[in-house]
């Protein structure tokens, strides 16, 4: 198990270190390798910000792995919020305005996040590059959408944003009040995102399931024909 370190995780020093300790980490950002896929973990309760040692390790390590010719796939994940539907935690300005024009830069592919207690997938998003030009660095912008298919993408620009916060011991779930127009599927309740690498590792095949019963709540397919 890789994990990612969370807002409840850090509420004291030694909670923080017993998990440091017990998933042998010894950074809270760092990235692995499955096979033909590249994982990048990005801590949201450190400082991330351009330049900081956070944001610079993941730029050198994103570009690395879009480098490689045997990556054909590359993941990220953090807890807090990048995109969200109305619910009961806010996107981050700071990390949607600091990491989507990487993620879109070196062609990551699925970028998973938690902390609200339901399940969100978006469509493939790009950043909108305006908001750099203009005051809103410290806003959360609707972004892009490349692609309104709702279940299959071809080589699609600009990765899935997908919120999995339906595990675990917690309320009922957050309520979702609205849907955001970049998100292709959303869902209240306990479930698990299982994610496969298909087809000679050419497509991604997700499906999340409902925990209660084992129904497939959504699913989607990511294909690269390169």
């Amino acid at each position: 198990m890789k994990i990612s370190i969370g807002n409840h995780d850090d509420e004291t020093s030694s909670s923080l270190r017993e998990y440091m300790s017990h998933f042998n980490l010894t950074h809270q950002y760092y990235s692995f390798n499955y096979q033909n896929v590249h994982f990048t973990v990005i801590s949201t309760e450190l400082p991330y910000e351009v330049g900081s040692k956070q944001y610079n390790f993941i730029n050198n390590d994103l570009s690395k792995a879009a480098a490689d010719p045997n990556i054909d796939w590359i993941i990220i994940y953090y807890h807090k919020l990048a995109y969200t539907s109305p619910s009961k935690h806010a996107a981050q300005s700071l990390l949607q305005n600091t990491y989507h024009p990487l993620f879109d830069k070196y062609d990551v592919d699925l970028v998973l996040q938690g902390h609200n207690h339901n399940y969100q997938r978006s469509y493939p998003i790009e950043y909108k590059t305006t908001n750099l030009l203009s005051n809103s660095k410290t806003k959360t912008t609707p972004p892009i959408i490349t692609d309104t298919n709702n279940t299959n993408y071809n080589n699609p620009k600009g990765p899935i944003f997908v919120t999995v916060g339906t595990g675990g011991e917690y309320e009922r779930g957050y309520k979702l009040i609205g849907k955001a127009p970049y998100i292709a599927s959303q869902h209240v309740g306990y479930g698990i995102l299982d994610v496969d690498v298909i087809n000679n590792g050419k497509t991604l095949d997700s499906k999340f399931y409902e925990d209660i019963d084992g129904i497939v709540k959504d699913q989607f397919t990511i294909t690269k024909s390169k």
